[in-house]
């Protein structure tokens, strides 16, 4: 959850502006030609596509390990049966399944989203569904990323809620007690959070941008439109916390109890009986201090790591100008020495 693909939010909520302005920082001369394709785009017209994707999943993946401590605290108010008293080393608890699966995750989730994107345009060359079209992408691309990112959650709240001291205990009991499929518990209620989440976010976005633009009589800046997608993503996130809540439930129930979560209908009203409805939104401060600076965080992450990767670019040009003259005349040397 957070980001449904890099790509569509970097052009999404910054734009041409920064993405030229990426460009520029590598430096003059050896990117003008990357300079000139990004007006007509973002930065990511100037980055190849295995570039764009390890960019984007880099990104996401260090953001979400910065904010990783205020998911801690998400997961420890929302499960049932936390008890132990907050330590400074709390804050890592599954730390090491979120570094690890988070760049897999978002990889997967950048490719299926690209494929299915293209796939639907030349079904729409007129761009008549565009809107849709990122929808049904978004969610698909979420729904492939959760062959991954369901064993992550999976291992890493039970190993925040104090189930398991670490990940090798973790992986290990699972498997002795549910298999492979105990590593997809609460895969439902994980993609019905991240679906709805990626297209509430993407409606709010657009109808914020509208209503910015009515009220000022402008279109907001770079800056400004970044805020709008961060309001969005909170509204979005207050509204699928239930849902949050219930997949937490889930995935965070004590092996050999009593399978007292089961389906998202029947969690909820269990949840809501027993505890009150107000419990449906356990979480929901954590959870809105995660989402509002994660899309902040991942741009300014991705700008750097695109930056590196066309200066690195620039630099192997630049190489090969230099190398080329003097292989030549090397051999030149070389010719007139043994004729």
């Amino acid at each position: 959850e957070g980001v449904v693909c890099l790509e569509e939010v970097f052009r999404v909520c910054v734009g041409n502006k920064m993405a030229v302005q990426v460009v520029a920082r590598v430096g003059k001369e050896d990117v003008k030609s990357s300079t000139s394709k990004t007006k007509s785009g973002s930065v990511n017209s100037s980055l190849r596509f295995h570039e764009k994707m390890l960019a984007g999943a880099g990104a996401r993946g260090v953001a979400q390990t910065i904010l990783h401590p205020v998911d801690v605290m998400r997961t420890r108010i929302q499960a049932k049966g936390v008890t132990s008293k907050l330590q400074l080393k709390t804050f890592l608890k599954g730390v090491i399944p979120q570094i690890t699966l988070a760049v897999p995750a978002g990889a997967i989730q950048f490719v299926a989203f690209e494929f299915v994107k293209e796939s639907l345009a030349k079904m729409d060359p007129e761009d008549k569904f565009g809107t849709a079209r990122q929808l049904i992408a978004g969610a698909l691309g979420a729904t492939a990323a959760a062959v991954v990112r369901v064993p992550q959650e999976v291992v890493k709240q039970r190993i925040q809620a104090d189930i398991y001291p670490n990940v090798s205990v973790a992986v290990k009991e699972i498997m002795l007690t549910s298999g492979p499929a105990g590593f997809y518990k609460g895969a439902l209620a994980t993609i019905s959070r991240d679906v709805p989440w990626n297209a509430l976010s993407f409606v709010f976005h657009g109808e914020l941008k509208k209503t910015f633009s009515a009220i000022n009589s402008r279109a907001p800046t770079d800056q400004e439109n970044l805020v709008l997608a961060s309001v969005s993503g909170m509204i979005a996130a207050v509204i699928m916390t239930p849902i949050d809540v219930v997949k937490t439930r889930i995935m965070t129930q004590r092996v050999g109890e009593v399978a007292k979560y089961s389906g998202i209908i029947g969690t909820i009203s269990g949840i809501a009986k027993d505890e009150g409805f107000k419990a449906l939104f356990k979480g929901v401060l954590p959870r809105v201090m995660y989402l509002a600076p994660l899309a902040g965080i991942t741009l300014s992450i991705y700008e750097a790591i695109a930056a590196s990767i066309l200066k690195s670019r620039s630099i192997q040009k630049s190489s090969k100008l230099v190398l080329n003259p003097l292989s030549r005349k090397k051999a030149a040397v070389c010719k007139y020495l043994t004729a």
